[in-house]
């Protein structure tokens, strides 16, 4: 006797071990469900949580490792994101969270940045894709700074 299993509202008979039975195309169909759902989970050029370093007092534009996306194919992203920036003498905690909107007209990017919290931080993508920054310069002494990032995107139709 089958197992049955259910990829939304879709219903699937699958053999189990050592069962007998024509069961490739159900299994096949199976399988092709599943990575049908799972193409929405998690697509070609989405970026899973990331960090990267962000540098004190960087005046020109300032690549973020893992932060890009493919023009050939990304037409329309949404990323999060949240920056942290710190000295130890004197104190300070600079934290900046927000959210990057765009989209890829084939010759540049159109984005929003919207955000709470001021880390001293511009951000910007490049015609290339790439998402850059520049920040202000602060002092203290034991300087670190972050920056966590994931992004979901529409790739072009194929």
């Amino acid at each position: 006797m089958p197992k049955i299993l259910t990829v939304g509202i879709e219903e699937f008979e699958y053999p189990l071990t050592g069962e007998q039975g024509q069961y490739g195309e159900e299994a096949t169909d199976w399988a092709t469900a599943v990575s049908d759902a799972l193409s929405t989970v998690q697509q070609r050029n989405d970026i899973p949580s990331s960090s990267a370093t962000i540098l004190n007092g960087a005046i020109t534009a300032t690549a973020i490792p893992g932060f890009s996306f493919d023009t050939s194919e990304v037409i329309s992203i949404n990323c999060e994101f949240i920056i942290t920036r710190t000295t130890l003498v004197p104190a300070l905690n600079l934290v900046e969270s927000g959210f990057i909107q765009g989209n890829f007209d084939g010759s540049s990017w159109n984005i929003t940045i919207e955000s709470v919290g001021d880390a001293g931080i511009l951000l910007d993508i490049t015609s290339g894709g790439q998402v850059v920054y520049t920040s202000s310069s602060l002092t203290g002494s034991n300087y670190t700074g972050s920056i966590l990032f994931k992004a979901k995107v529409f790739n072009s139709v194929e």
